[in-house]
């Protein structure tokens, strides 16, 4: 039978069956009639294409061939939904009869026919459609009518009593509504039984302990190490919205489990960027045991990559960095020329503040890990001008500010603060401006904010007056014009109180814990240890909802640290749960278990519901007078 071949605009190759009669004849012209052909859409992984299934022409010339063919692939439609009517939500059902029998054993390679109680379309065959164990080519799928044919490739080589599943995910759907068939798999076995056991649990995020979606968790006969990095799985199946897994069908048997983030889609951990996960154990899989396993998905430890320099400004150095930098990770020094050094990390970016007397060049080296890893070159440019044109300023606009009473008032500046002379800066309380002397001081990381701490009064009104020349910059450089600005203190009636009752912890470990304020802002940060049970009070709170995150710090280093493969280290536990909702005038108390699963919301909770679930979070709160 001769076959015509194009491709569509989106490149699919189409090969064209053609059952009618074809001319010897070179001059004569060539009779093309498939009106006995059947309509038949393909696609290879994840992609397709359409074609008219009636057509007939004399074609004279070759170039016409294609003109017809063109104008087919752009005129003809596949079968369309019907418009109208009430909305179909019914996905589509395999039909058995018509089918190849699905669960079969002694399985011989061959194809495998799926035919719905409805017309159907495929796609995202290739993110869809996954096989366990993974298959050494990939599956050629085709859609003929309401049949879905899978087909192996020739020189795939089934192993020997071997349970295999084809998972199609939702790369099956209607026309009508594209409502995805329901939990469609094809079960076989090349051997004489079907392997009957399964392996699940669920995949969550290690520091927001969120489900991950779309993980692929995999299970491995060879229990070497570095099997998930040079062979792809025997088992594997990939989460759902929910972050759960199953594997069915598996055999008895150890197995090495491991979660992946696949971004190459290859089944290999080969790249470092990749997600991973591992339980802490080798998995034991047999019909006494069950599970249900939870998996912590992390990113190790990335190294800092330097995506630029920028030097073009005399006194300040940017080094930028692949990522956000963690200051705690970078061991900073440089070739001492009496020059003054100020370091500032903002965000992924490392800013070098300097001043030294010439123009002599000097190197910045910046090691991880205790490894020099980067020596950057500084060659300062002229000093004169940028003396000349630089402005030291505060920065942020407006005079007038309300403040929390027991937090010190702050002002930021442009540029790092060497010093202040006091006899130029006056404070006053009061309308009667009594003159008051606040403590002054720096923050620690940058030197560009000053910080004036005093035992403000509630609802009492400062003024400030910083005259010119008060403050001046690591430069040389001060402030040209005077700063005034008018404060006036909260009250204190404004703010709660949360106090806090932490249990559940063991004595001979470290925690960090952190309070969370609105979209997960750090309102204060502690660091317990020795006991199993702790208190205390964080006073003066805004009205808001928060929570409490505890991380057990396991290597004791006052931070939350990653996992990594190689050492088999988990990432140090986090637990997180929200607290009662700190209001104005109000003392909270709150109770946290470490590691206490909280009951999930009813959805459908009645008004009548949400009124007593309130009434019972306010039995730990007190208001104050």
């Amino acid at each position: 039978m001769p076959i015509f071949a194009a491709r569509n605009l989106n490149g699919v190759r189409m090969e064209i069956p053609h059952r009618g009669t074809t001319a010897n004849s070179s001059d004569g012209p060539l009779l093309v009639n498939t009106t006995q052909a059947e309509p038949v859409n393909s696609w290879r992984m994840g992609k397709g294409f359409s074609f008219c299934s009636n057509f007939s022409a004399i074609v004279y010339h070759p170039y016409v061939v294609l003109a017809i063919l063109f104008y087919c692939l752009q005129a003809c439609a596949n079968p369309l939904a019907p418009t109208g009517g009430p909305r179909d939500e019914t996905p589509p059902a395999v039909v058995d009869e018509d089918s190849s029998p699905n669960f079969q054993t002694n399985f011989e390679k061959q194809r495998i026919e799926l035919t719905f109680d409805e017309w159907v379309q495929v796609s995202e065959i290739f993110q869809q459609v996954v096989v366990s164990p993974p298959l050494d080519n990939q599956l050629d799928i085709s859609l003929r009518k309401r049949t879905v044919r899978v087909d192996f490739a020739d020189d795939e080589v089934l192993k020997e009593n071997v349970t295999y599943t084809i998972n199609f995910g939702e790369a099956v759907k209607d026309l009508t509504e594209r409502n995805p068939a329901e939990n469609l798999r094809f079960v076989f076995s090349t051997g004489d039984f079907l392997d009957s056991l399964t392996f699940s649990g669920t995949i969550i995020d290690a520091q927001t302990a969120e489900p991950k979606e779309d993980i692929r968790v995999m299970l491995y006969e060879n229990l070497s190490d570095t099997v998930v990095r040079t062979e792809r799985p025997f088992y594997f199946a990939k989460t759902d919205k929910l972050g759960k897994f199953t594997i069915e069908n598996v055999k008895e048997g150890t197995f090495r489990a491991f979660a992946l983030e696949d971004g190459d889609l290859n089944y290999l951990f080969n790249q470092a960027n990749e997600a991973i996960g591992f339980p802490d154990t080798l998995v034991q899989i047999n019909g006494d045991t069950s599970s249900d396993l939870t998996i912590r998905l992390f990113t190790e430890t990335q190294p800092y990559r330097i995506q630029d320099v920028d030097s073009t400004i005399y006194g300040l150095l940017k080094v930028q960095f692949s990522e956000p930098i963690d200051a705690a990770r970078l061991d900073l020094s440089y070739d001492t020329l009496e020059q003054q050094v100020i370091y500032e990390y903002d965000k992924d970016t490392l800013k070098v503040w300097y001043d030294q007397v010439g123009r002599q060049n000097w190197s910045l080296y910046i090691r991880q890990d205790t490894l020099v890893s980067d020596t950057v070159r500084v060659r300062p440019g002229d000093r004169a001008p940028y003396m000349e044109e630089t402005v030291f300023k505060v920065l942020g606009g407006g005079t007038s500010k309300r403040f929390k009473p027991s937090e010190p008032i702050s002002l930021n500046f442009n540029q790092p603060i060497g010093s202040v002379d006091t006899s130029l800066f006056f404070l006053y309380e009061d309308t009667l401006r009594t003159r008051v002397q606040p403590e002054l001081s720096f923050d620690t990381l940058a030197n560009k904010q000053l910080q004036m701490d005093y035992p403000w009064r509630e609802g009492m009104i400062y003024a400030l007056e910083i005259l010119p020349g008060a403050i001046t910059d690591m430069y040389g450089l001060n402030n040209q014009d005077s700063i005034v600005k008018d404060y006036q203190a909260n009250l204190l009636k404004n703010y709660g109180n949360l106090n806090l009752t932490l249990t559940g912890f063991d004595s001979t470990a470290q925690y960090i814990m952190e309070l969370l304020g609105r979209s997960d802002a750090l309102v204060s940060r502690w660091i317990v240890s020795g006991s199993e049970r702790y208190q205390r009070s964080i006073t003066n709170l805004s009205a808001a909802k928060y929570t409490i995150r505890i991380i057990t710090d396991v290597n004791r280093n006052g931070r939350w640290d990653t996992g990594e493969y190689d050492t088999q280290r988990q990432p140090e536990p986090i637990y997180s749960r929200p607290i009662e909702e700190v209001r104005a005038n109000w003392d909270v108390e709150a109770s946290v278990l470490l590691g206490e699963k909280l009951p999930e919301p009813e959805p459908n909770a009645n008004r009548q519901g949400s009124q007593n679930t309130n009434q019972g979070n306010r039995r730990g709160s007190r208001g104050r007078n």
